[in-house]
């Protein structure tokens, strides 16, 4: 009782003749009073009655019996109007004289007794002495919830019920019982025979001075709760889901089960995460090492995760710092980190390897590392400026959730590309410290006795043979041919989902499908198609100056009724203000009474009337009490509901909630005027989200644009990044709709991160090609055999990371996997496969000094570089040359026209020889 919603009754003077005609009954074999006595009796009899006698006790229905002996209608519910002199034992309990159903006092006829006529001191002392009724809707009210009168009905008497009763036995308020019913089927008549499904409704509502709690499961509590709330709704929906009858299935809705049935299954959902992740770290483990025991990278993997957590806690922090929130979109980051920070662990590691490939094993291991990081970290340089650009134009956004994403996001990979080129380039040259004293992997401590020579750095025979048949086929038309035309296909019937796709978040996809309320809300839907949506038009602080703004807010709402125009009704405390001003004060119009003393005092009578108590609860007069027969207070707040048309998709929702405000804004009620509906969080996000995903992906590929411009100072090279990254964007967006995806929040966002994985497969193979030498085709192989295998192997880890979330129930879950597959997918496709054909089109070339000479130091490898090479012990690599590594080490090719330079021969000892080959 102390936290159920209440109103008042709607008929007092059902109470007053209760207790009058027990006192009659009592004083009729003594002495008979008049009329006037007996009504100043009454009076006296309620004042002296204590509050704790009107207590509205649902226990009491059930266990305490109905006796003449009771004190009368406040312990026992009766507020049906009988005459004293009936006696329907059929009808009703045995020997209790009353009716089981008053269709009398409730049916098509019925009426309520005039309580007007009352004198003002006795009429307020009955109003504010009853208490107030528990808020409580379905077809028990019929039998004011008496539990003999239920289990003893009939079937007929429920039919007669429905059909004819047209106030509640329970309030006395006007009701429609067959609206409570789903699934209805009619006679000939039209009068309702049977139906398939009941929908009931408990009201509870927090006391002002209550404390509200955390739910403990975390996200946005758009319905906050004290303790006995929450305690409330756990118990009635334990209740709801264990109850067992025969033939009836329960399905229960509360405040709570949202976020409490979304925030378990993210919660269960978590362990897929966590075999997801354990997949990927194994794969990594075995593609950075080899399979024995002294070459298997274990703690250096380790140290590769270590690093990207620390990164993404980092990013979190910092941006926790300067005030951004931590939200349920931020669920979708360490995805995002472990793609992009893997994917620099494969560079770099790639790079070792190809490094050990040119040099071998006779630099020392600071120099191997410093060559190491010459090379991949141009690569890892311009991907993680790209991707923190990217994200960082993020911060524009309108939504703030997504708005603290991507600023935690781009400070994330900041921080996890520092630790990638520190934390992780020392435990890698830890690891290779181990290898060469011929330490375990696994156990560190143990040395092996005979050292193996390590092959970490040699190619498998099977890559070498996919290498020679995949050159075979780059050079070829009809596979060039083939691949535009795949191509092609694939942006054809991406084009073609981008034009059909729909902005739309639902949030019941949030729920599984097997969950009550998803099950609820499916009934809900099915029986109860009708609904509509039930928003309060709220205004801020009004007096008498503020009825022309209601009354123009109220014409308004009355034109777009009669238009047809988005809404179905309003049920507005002016209309009736105005009523009850013209029928019982004698106002002809509302002007009449617009003045502070008139309004004020109407206000009061009108609250406390029959016609417009239920209007009470919508007032709110801050700390002055609203007192019966006494002007009533400034009011600091009012509402009344809207009911919107039945609206399906953005494309009703959005303009039906503008024309609302529109007219909220155009009637100047007060300076604080709004509409709201718990669903306009949704509504509301659909009007942006599609603007803000463009805007945002339109942002995200100039700053790719930019920085890599910047970076790798080419512009063919540039262009075809930006060709492949929106190639790959459109074919995500455009096969989420092919796969029953619409754009919401939780899409954006995916694809938003998607920009950063897509960039990164097509940037790496672009800057290999560029440093390579040859011929397009002989750079376009190259740049696949340098970088081809980490490129892959970042993008089958983000995949395994995601594989086992295509079997969660949680549509956020189910989003990403779908996002991100589409990423790896296409991102792969036009990295590995379309990029290269590209290049080997219409690539850029060196000059033709450069393709011809050869150079010094290059760490490229090509198949001419074993053959010029004078032996394992030379100091000097042969092959085509590098030319970002020469530029970053000073260096000049040597070629029969510049070797006797004076400078360069300066560059080499007194003691030594080199071996210089000179091309033809």
């Amino acid at each position: 009782n102390t936290i159920c919603k209440r109103r008042p009754v709607a008929n007092i003077l059902q109470i007053d003749k209760r207790r009058r005609r027990r006192r009659r009954r009592e004083t009729s074999r003594t002495k008979v009073k008049a009329p006037q006595a007996d009504l100043v009796e009454t009076f006296d009899t309620v004042k002296e009655t204590k509050t704790d006698d009107y207590v509205n006790n649902n226990s009491e229905i059930v266990d305490k019996p109905i006796s003449t002996d009771d004190i009368g209608f406040w312990d026992t519910y009766d507020d049906y109007d009988y005459e004293d002199d009936v006696e329907d034992t059929d009808a009703g309990e045995e020997g209790s004289g009353r009716p089981r159903i008053d269709f009398d006092q409730f049916g098509p006829d019925s009426r309520i007794d005039d309580d007007r006529d009352l004198p003002a001191d006795i009429y307020c002392g009955i109003v504010t002495t009853v208490k107030e009724k528990c808020v409580e809707t379905n077809l028990l009210e019929i039998w004011k919830f008496e539990k003999d009168l239920i289990y003893s009905t009939t079937q007929e008497e429920i039919i007669d019920a429905v059909n004819l009763l047209r106030r509640s036995p329970w309030s006395s308020h006007e009701v429609d019982f067959v609206t409570q019913l789903g699934g209805v089927e009619r006679n000939a008549t039209g009068h309702v025979v049977s139906a398939t499904a009941a929908r009931m409704y408990w009201g509870i509502e927090v006391p002002k001075d209550a404390i509200l709690v955390k739910d403990g499961l975390g996200g946005v509590d758009l319905n906050p709760g004290d303790q006995d709330s929450l305690d409330w709704e756990e118990e009635f929906i334990n209740i709801s889901l264990n109850t067992s009858v025969p033939g009836v299935t329960v399905y229960p809705s509360a405040a709570k089960s949202f976020g409490e049935i979304n925030a378990e299954t993210i919660l269960f959902d978590t362990w897929r995460m966590v075999g997801g992740y354990s997949l990927m770290f194994v794969y990594t483990m075995l593609m950075l090492g080899r399979l024995n025991t002294m070459e298997v990278k274990l703690y250096l993997s380790v140290a590769g995760l270590v690093s990207v957590g620390m990164g993404l806690v980092a990013g979190i922090g910092l941006a926790s710092l300067l005030g951004y929130a931590y939200t349920p979109i931020h669920s979708a980051l360490p995805f995002l980190c472990l793609g992009i920070g893997i994917d620099d662990m494969f560079v770099i590691v790639q790079c070792w390897f190809n490094m050990k490939r040119s040099e071998g094993n006779n630099l020392p291991l600071d120099e191997s590392v410093g060559i190491t990081l010459k090379h991949a970290g141009v690569s890892v340089t311009i991907t993680t400026l790209t991707d923190v650009f990217a994200f960082g134009v993020g911060a524009v956004t309108k939504i703030p959730g997504l708005e603290s994403f991507c600023v935690c996001t781009a400070i994330a990979l900041g921080s996890i590309y520092i630790l990638q080129i520190s934390f992780f380039t020392a435990f890698l040259y830890l690891d290779e410290c181990r290898i060469r004293s011929g330490r375990d992997g696994l156990i560190p401590c143990y040395t092996h006795k005979v050292t193996r020579s390590t092959s970490s750095h040699s190619r498998p025979r099977y890559f070498n043979n996919f290498i020679s048949i995949y050159k075979k086929l780059l050079s070829s038309v009809v596979y060039r041919v083939c691949v535009m035309v795949v191509t092609l296909t694939l942006f054809g019937f991406g084009i073609w989902g981008c034009t059909l796709i729909k902005q739309k978040f639902d949030p019941v996809l949030l729920l599984p499908d097997d969950s009550y309320l998803r099950k609820f809300l499916a009934l809900n839907d099915q029986y109860y198609s009708s609904e509509v949506y039930e928003a309060n038009v709220y205004t801020g602080s009004l007096d008498f100056r503020g009825l022309q703004g209601m009354e123009t807010l109220v014409n308004d709402l009355d034109v777009m009724l009669q238009e047809n125009k988005y809404i179905e009704s309003h049920d507005s405390w002016w209309t009736e203000l105005k009523k009850y001003a013209q029928n019982f004060k004698n106002y002809s119009t509302w002007e009449e009474f617009n003045n502070e003393e008139d309004f004020q005092l109407l206000l009061s009578d009108f609250l406390f009337s029959r016609d417009g108590s239920r209007f009470r609860v919508d007032f709110k007069f801050g700390e002055e009490e609203l007192v019966c027969g006494k002007p009533a207070p400034r009011i600091t707040s009012s509402r009344f509901p809207v009911r919107y048309l039945p609206l399906d998709d953005p494309e009703q929702h959005i303009p039906a909630k503008h024309s609302l405000e529109a007219v909220i804004a155009n009637s100047r009620v007060s300076e604080v005027a709004f509409s709201h509906l718990p669903i306009y969080t949704a509504w509301e996000t659909d009007e942006i989200i599609g603007t803000e995903l463009w805007r945002n992906i339109g942002l995200a590929i100039m700053a790719v644009a930019i920085v890599t411009l910047i970076l790798i100072a080419n512009i063919q090279i540039c262009l075809l990044v930006i060709v492949c990254v929106l190639l790959t964007l459109t074919d995500i967006v455009g096969f989420l709709h092919f796969w029953n995806m619409t754009i919401d929040i939780i899409s954006c966002v995916s694809i938003v991160l998607a920009i950063g994985l897509c960039v990164d497969y097509s940037v790496h193979v672009a800057h290999a090609y560029l440093v390579s030498q040859g011929t397009r085709l002989e750079k376009s192989m190259n740049a696949l055999q340098t970088i081809g295998p980490a490129v892959f192997n970042g993008g089958f880890t983000t995949f395994l990371a995601l594989v086992l979330l295509g079997f969660s129930q949680s549509q956020i879950f189910l989003t990403f996997f779908k996002v991100f597959i589409l990423t790896v997918s296409f991102g792969l496709f036009h990295g590995l496969v379309l990029l290269p054909v590209l290049l080997t089109i219409i690539g850029p070339l060196g000059t033709e000094e450069d393709s011809s000479a050869p150079v010094l130091g290059s760490s490229a490898v090509s198949p001419q570089s074993s053959a010029a090479s004078s032996g394992q012990n030379s100091p000097t690599k042969f092959g085509h040359k590098n030319m970002a590594f020469i530029q970053e080490c000073g260096l000049e090719v040597l070629s029969a026209e510049n070797l006797d330079k004076p400078r360069l021969k300066s560059m080499f000892g007194k003691k030594g020889s080199w071996d210089v080959e000179v091309g033809s």
